[in-house]
């Protein structure tokens, strides 16, 4: 590892620390203050770090990037429900990614004189979207325009891009040739990476199930008739931050480089560290107690803010000036030409979740080019993947099978390009995502009640949906209470959650159900709170004057389950 500008300082380390968290922060305020994104003030504090480095923060970069990322993970994982994962979040997820690697490739291939093995490493390191960066901005707005459909799919389409980045990187890694790798045949890779996710979702389903079930009934065990654990929202998020780290580290790296299951039909680790985390996440979230997942997200919304400081003062510091000449020759050419394809396939997913009326998306045919332009802002800031990842092909040495003398023209050129995404797109992506972001969300607002399951009625069956409200009319007088559970938000004055649809009303479980009952419940239970826990996890990005304005409100308006109040109910002012 080589030394940073200036080089490493040799002075204690609490004041390395004390540096970070107080000047990271005050000039997250400064920036907020003057309507700039909390993140880039961030960065730019990370980079002027790298003149005056402790020498032992500095050696510890890497893992302090990691762990602060894993609570992005994490972090994601707990706000995602099972029945977001539609068809059209995959498309989303997935086809823009895809033709945007295909372009970065062929770019390469043809201009830079690369092999089609180079251009497609290159291309899945660049593409995966800044989930760190992201994700924050997305609940931000999720408190700022609730019931706004547009933030909670970027939110749930983030991770799922990365998932998505990291599991083809490990495929392709195969194809590369890292030095001293054994060699691979095309099916064993093919079923080693089946094998890998498969392995993976069904570690994470089980430890957040489990977590989920034990956490929320841990104050039932007793010992001579005295409770154990005292049940506070410190001690919940303590255990589950221990699984989570458990499942990242399950499919993490020892110094050695051997993991701890490999999965032995291709290079790596039986789990992908991040999906384990974030499907982990996903189950305890439904399967785990209201309060107790709530106590869960407000607590990590105060740890956040200390994840933030690191994760983008650490992403900063990977900064250096001598890689900037380059910029202009072909890194613009890649990132216009990738984001220009990203768009078109933007565009594209769009139009098939309208022509083949994907079950449960979002869009109307009024409002499509602005929600492709909210998506495709969401998707410019990059830094997460590209620091992690750039700089693998350099040290696992890889192509060493290329027909090209110099392989390492390829590994360097890589690794500078992804410098570069990581500077200008997290910079100019999240400037351009906070300026116009907003004015999007504010130009779409007046659109058709989603997510509470009366416009998939509406959409699949009218008729339908008018003789369920005749029949929910009916049983009125005779069960109020009923009809108060069951009737939709709309007619309750409040918005509709933004992805988590259901066409079924609450379900209330016996007290001894079926397994089928259980899992009905998990998909389909609505949550209800009094805290804001929401709001913790977005109080990096807001202003004093914002997080006071909108403490008081529900914890479930991000999810859209709240009732709107006031003339101006759908902004924060």
């Amino acid at each position: 590892m080589g030394a940073p500008p200036g080089g490493a300082k040799d002075y204690p380390l609490q004041i390395g620390l004390a540096y970070l968290f107080m000047v990271g922060y005050l000039v997250r305020t400064l920036f907020v203050s003057v309507g700039l994104p909390a993140s880039v003030g961030v960065i730019i504090t990370g980079f002027a770090f790298t003149f005056f480095f402790q020498v032992e923060l500095f050696a510890a970069r890497d893992e302090l990037q990691e762990l602060a990322f894993f609570l992005v993970l994490l972090t994601a994982g707990l706000e995602i429900r099972l029945r977001d994962l539609r068809l059209f979040i995959f498309t989303m997820a997935f086809l823009p990614a895809t033709l945007e690697i295909l372009a970065i490739a062929t770019y390469a291939l043809l201009m830079l004189q690369f092999s089609f093995i180079e251009g497609l490493v290159m291309g899945t390191i660049l593409v995966g979207i800044g989930d760190g960066l992201v994700i924050p901005k997305m609940k931000e707005f999720g408190v700022r325009f609730q019931g706004h459909p547009m933030p909670r799919l970027v939110f749930i389409w983030a991770p799922l891009e990365a998932s998505f980045a990291l599991a083809l990187f490990g495929i392709l890694t195969g194809f590369a040739a890292p030095a001293n790798s054994p060699s691979f045949r095309i099916v064993e890779l093919a079923a080693g990476n089946i094998m890998r996710i498969t392995a993976t979702v069904a570690l994470g389903a089980l430890l957040g199930t489990v977590s989920g079930y034990l956490v929320s009934r841990r104050t039932q065990l007793t010992l001579r008739g005295n409770q154990v654990f005292n049940g506070t929202a410190v001690e919940a998020f303590l255990m589950v931050l221990a699984v989570g780290l458990f499942a990242f580290g399950m499919g993490s790296e020892g110094i050695g480089g051997r993991e701890v299951i490999p999965v032995r039909l291709c290079p790596g680790s039986l789990f992908q560290p991040e999906l384990v985390v974030i499907m982990t996440g996903i189950f305890f979230a439904a399967t785990a107690d209201r309060e107790v997942l709530h106590d869960v997200e407000r607590t990590m919304g105060g740890v956040w803010i200390f994840g933030q400081l690191i994760l983008f003062s650490m992403l900063g510091s990977r900064t250096s000036l001598n890689i900037f000449p380059q910029f202009l020759e072909h890194v613009l050419p890649i990132i216009v030409t990738g984001l220009a394809f990203r768009f078109v396939g933007i565009c594209i997913s769009i139009e098939l979740s309208l022509l083949l009326n994907l079950h449960g998306h979002p869009f109307q045919r009024s409002m499509v080019l602005q929600d492709a332009c909210f998506c495709f802002l969401a998707t410019i800031p990059r830094a997460t993947i590209q620091g992690a990842l750039g700089q693998v092909p350099v040290t696992d040495r890889f192509f060493q099978m290329t027909q090209r003398r110099n392989a390492s023209a390829a590994q360097d050129f890589i690794f500078t390009a992804a410098r570069l995404y990581i500077v200008f797109m997290s910079i100019f992506g999240m400037i351009l995502l906070n300026t116009f972001g907003p004015v999007l969300c504010e130009a779409t607002r007046k659109r058709p009640a989603w997510g509470s399951g009366a416009l998939e009625e509406e959409e699949v069956d009218a008729e339908a949906g008018k003789a369920q409200e005749a029949t929910s009319s009916e049983g009125s007088e005779e069960k109020p209470s009923i009809q108060a559970e069951t009737s939709t938000p709309q007619e309750r004055g409040q918005d509709a959650p933004p992805i988590r649809t259901s066409s079924e009303p609450n379900l209330q479980l016996p007290m001894s159900p079926s397994r089928r009952e259980v899992f009905r419940h998990m998909l389909s239970q609505r949550r209800y709170g009094s805290h804001a826990p929401d709001l913790d996890l977005v109080q990096f990005d807001c202003m004093g004057s914002v997080y006071k304005a909108v403490a008081a409100k529900s914890a479930d308006e991000w999810r859209g389950q709240g009732a709107r109040r006031g003339p101006g109910r759908g902004t924060v002012q």
